[in-house]
């Protein structure tokens, strides 16, 4: 598995209230589009059609169902994970 480095400009970093819109904007796209009329085992086999097989030197394979549920569970997960409740006012 490889690992994804984000850095930040000094001198234009990205603001955190920016970054707590942005993680619930995703989770609340993941929680629409799991509402909608296709179930998830059609999402999940969309998913795997449309993504291009992976491989090296002639071996090639589809990215697994497994993966692909990982992938919306974490997305489904981050609100949870990475932003405090929302203090009441």
């Amino acid at each position: 598995m490889s690992r994804v480095t984000v850095r930040q400009s000094a001198d234009n970093p990205v603001p955190t209230e920016i970054m707590a819109e942005s993680i619930v904007a995703i989770s609340a796209s993941m929680k629409k589009l799991r509402a909608s009329r296709l179930n998830d085992d059609a999402l999940f086999l969309l998913i795997q059609h449309a993504v291009p097989s992976s491989g090296r030197r002639g071996s090639r394979t589809k990215v697994s169902i497994a993966n692909i549920k990982a992938v919306f569970a974490g997305i489904s997960s981050l609100e949870a994970t990475f932003l405090k409740k929302r203090a009441v006012s």
